[in-house]
């Protein structure tokens, strides 16, 4: 079957690798944020290897600002339907969002370095990896959206799942963190924060599966049986 969405787009094979780039940059973003996370448990507060993943995603951050610029400007100049460029604008900004924020909850590990219990690293690299997931199912949704649109639905449920697990894991660290009774208070409130802070990007990447499950069933009349 041919790329339908892109027979929408026209026969930009620019555009086409363009945005296949922005996707996988943001894929990899992902797995510098998960990796980060890793490493500062591993080791003290400004450790080299934390500190180089942390300089790769600001990177990953630059590249993507510019590469969306780039594509926003392909889009403009495509014969496509007007509302249709703009969905896909909007869904190309929300993935910029996502990538935004991986970037800038690691800066916040950096910035306040939170002082972990040892006890507590397992449970926040199972966190970890529960967000990963479905922050990397979200953008497989993204590559198929674009590729294979017809197949997006099957992405959406998983994200979900993985979403609903990183709360699981998060509303148990936290029950964690406060039943420690070797911090104080003080500290116990400021290590939650940042149980939100690897928390978010998956409820970020929820928010665009939803999004992306709107735009599917808007946009399914027109891509033929």
């Amino acid at each position: 079957m041919p790329n339908q969405s892109f027979l929408l787009f026209g026969k930009s094979m620019n555009l086409e690798k363009q945005i296949d780039e922005f996707l996988n940059l943001l894929s990899e973003a992902n797995i510098l944020f998960r990796a980060g996370i890793g490493l500062y448990l591993e080791e003290t507060p400004g450790g080299t290897r934390f500190q180089a993943r942390l300089q790769l995603l600001k990177h990953h951050e630059r590249e993507l600002d510019t590469l969306s610029r780039f594509i926003e400007a392909q889009l403009r100049a495509q014969p496509i339907v007007p509302d249709l460029r703009g969905d896909v604008l909007q869904l190309l900004e929300q993935l910029s969002r996502l990538q935004r924020l991986l970037a800038k909850n690691l800066m916040e590990f950096d910035a306040e370095c939170p002082a972990i219990p040892t006890d507590l690293h397992p449970r926040f690299l199972e966190l970890s990896q529960s967000v990963s997931m479905a922050v990397e199912i979200c953008i497989e949704a993204g590559h198929t959206f674009f590729h294979e649109t017809e197949h997006v639905g099957e992405y959406l449920s998983k994200v979900a799942f993985y979403e609903k697990e990183a709360d699981k894991f998060a509303m148990g660290l936290v029950k964690s963190i406060f039943a420690n009774e070797t911090i104080t208070l003080a500290e116990k409130i400021h290590i939650r924060r940042f149980v939100e802070k690897v928390d978010e990007p998956a409820n970020k990447a929820e928010e665009i599966a939803a999004w992306l499950a709107i735009f599917f069933m808007r946009r399914a009349p027109m891509t033929p049986a």
